[in-house]
């Protein structure tokens, strides 16, 4: 397994813990984890840490170099994804994203006074407010009466999925499910470039320009789970898709372009390798102990939220089927994590329901979350005032398809939600950029009995 340490400095000592499920995005720091969310880097996917990682289960292969590709970023041809040979990180690069409207400002002032509640509920000129639906592309699904409702993504990361089999990225696709990364694109060895595919798409979360899920009822948390459910059933019917990520990005910090309340969904092809070496290190957790990570760690919180001591505890709230906790060696400030604490396989007798797969979930568990959800992000919202924050909903990869035909993921993984407020604190400096350790000032019981006080 691969191992990182992650350095956590409270005022009086100093403490190491290894996270076990930490995303690459937070192990990687601040600043990174906010262009994947907005798409200036999505598939940061660096290469496993140490030769133990890499296992049958990861991506990570020697790659068999191709001459036949042209390069496509420079000659208008779309998005494309490059690998760094020296970090293992793939970049898409889409620049037709730069034209895309801009209602954030990094100005100092203005990111500590913009606040949602201090906004009109309609702006004439927001693409994403009532009455400017002609704005946007046309409407793939409206959730209810909730006004939420999904749309192309105007400006996207990725390209639409190859149609003929002769296109460059349909033989991109082809190259590296066959084990091979990237083609050469030119005569330079290290040039290693392939056209960026797939769905991007806007979850338009309410036709009200200053709604916020930690101020609206809890119809709002409950359609957009829903959104990202049912666009994502829907990806997976074209058979080359094998991964969606579902991320919410709030405030200019956290690489949010519009102020009003918006979530995106990105489906690819490929599996980024971050999804990968998650899995991979729940399997090695798996394989080692004969038992789930994910299940240990809610049997493990909930062990120390029942004895009662609040010292120890990591646990901010929980429902019958749900538990949100502060992880055990959080990257920064009051990061929390909602996982499910069912198991489930997908098969007949589990009801349908795969824990691993958030596509899977029943109407029933999505309301339950979205209260659970809605919960933290008002716990967030009083003791922080509306911070800046990512959310990101991982799920394993599309069950039976490309790498992921060879697991069972129900068995050792499970899909969850994180939340990542940015607060400034924990950002990428000197020490964390040549080190790959965090510090973090707060220590997680601390953040997690503040966020249970609120009420």
């Amino acid at each position: 397994m691969a191992l990182r340490f992650q350095l956590v400095i409270p005022t009086s000592r100093v403490t190491c813990r290894y996270p076990c499920t930490t995303n690459t995005y937070l192990s990687r720091g601040d600043g990174i984890d906010g262009k994947i969310a907005s798409h200036n880097m999505m598939l940061h996917v660096p290469r496993p840490l140490a030769s133990a990682a890499a296992s049958s289960t990861t991506l990570c292969r020697p790659y068999r170099r191709f001459t036949s590709f042209r390069s496509t970023s420079r000659s208008g041809g779309g998005s494309v994804i490059r690998l760094d040979e020296v970090t293992g990180t793939w970049v898409v690069f889409a620049s037709g994203r730069r034209d895309r409207p801009l209602q954030t400002s990094f100005d100092a002032s203005a990111l500590r006074n913009t606040k949602l509640a201090d906004l009109p509920t309609h702006l004439d000129g927001c693409p994403f407010c009532a009455g400017n639906e002609h704005m946007t592309p046309n409407t793939l699904l409206t959730v209810g009466d909730s006004g939420t409702r999904v749309v192309p993504n105007k400006y996207p990361a990725v390209g639409s999925i190859p149609t003929s089999a002769g296109d460059d990225s349909d033989r991109s696709i082809k190259s590296i499910r066959g084990g091979n990364h990237a083609p050469f694109t030119d005569q330079y060895l290290l040039n290693n470039e392939i056209p960026a595919v797939g769905f991007h798409e806007v979850v338009i979360e309410s036709p009200h320009h200053n709604a916020h899920i930690a101020t609206a009822s809890v119809d709002h948390a409950r359609s957009l789970l829903t959104a990202f459910r049912d666009r994502g059933r829907t990806h997976r019917e074209t058979r080359d898709i094998e991964h969606t990520v579902y991320f919410k990005n709030h405030g200019a910090t956290a690489g949010a372009s519009l102020v009003h309340p918006h979530s995106q969904i990105v489906s690819t092809p490929v599996v980024p390798v971050e999804a990968q070496r998650l899995q991979t290190l729940a399997l090695e957790y798996f394989r080692k102990n004969r038992c789930s990570l994910y299940e240990m760690i809610c049997e493990e919180e909930l062990a120390l939220y029942n004895r009662g001591d609040s010292g120890e505890c990591r646990v901010v709230d929980m429902s019958r089927n749900f538990i949100a906790a502060v992880p055990y060696a959080s990257a920064g400030p009051y990061t929390i994590v909602i996982l499910p604490r069912f198991s489930g396989s997908g098969a007949e007798q589990d009801g349908g329901v795969d824990c691993s797969d958030f596509t899977t979930t029943p109407d029933d568990f999505v309301d339950e979350c979205a209260h659970l959800l809605r919960s933290c992000m008002v716990r967030l919202n009083t003791l922080l005032g509306e911070p800046c924050f990512n959310l990101v909903v991982q799920t394993a990869p599309v069950p039976n398809r490309g790498v992921q035909a060879s697991v069972q993921a129900s068995a050792f993984f499970r899909w969850h939600i994180r939340i990542t407020p940015r607060l400034g604190a924990g950002a990428m400096a000197g020490f964390e950029l040549g080190s790959g350790f965090f510090s973090n000032s707060h220590m997680p019981e601390d953040d997690a009995a503040e966020l249970r006080a609120v009420r």
